[in-house]
């Protein structure tokens, strides 16, 4: 939700192997910096605006209902 504008929310996997919760603008990533994204949400309002409009709570809150955590797990698990 601190996005300010255009941009992505990103659950990463640090070089350490740590998890960490990264926002990033536009059409930037991660993996610029070798953080390896698992999940990610677009908080772009292109993303949400028709069935949402403004509110960007309400889609991030549906948007949680619907991510398939084993198959995150499995990327989290998963080497470099």
């Amino acid at each position: 939700m601190s996005v300010f504008g255009s941009g992505w929310a990103w659950l990463v996997k640090m070089p350490d192997g740590t998890v960490a919760i990264e926002t990033t603008p536009n059409q930037d990533s991660p993996l610029t910096l070798g953080h390896k994204p698992v999940l990610t949400v677009d908080v772009w309002e292109h993303a949400y605006y028709l069935k949402y409009q403004n509110k960007r709570a309400d889609y991030v809150k549906a948007f949680f209902n619907v991510v398939n955590w084993d198959y995150v797990s499995g990327q989290f698990a998963q080497k470099a």
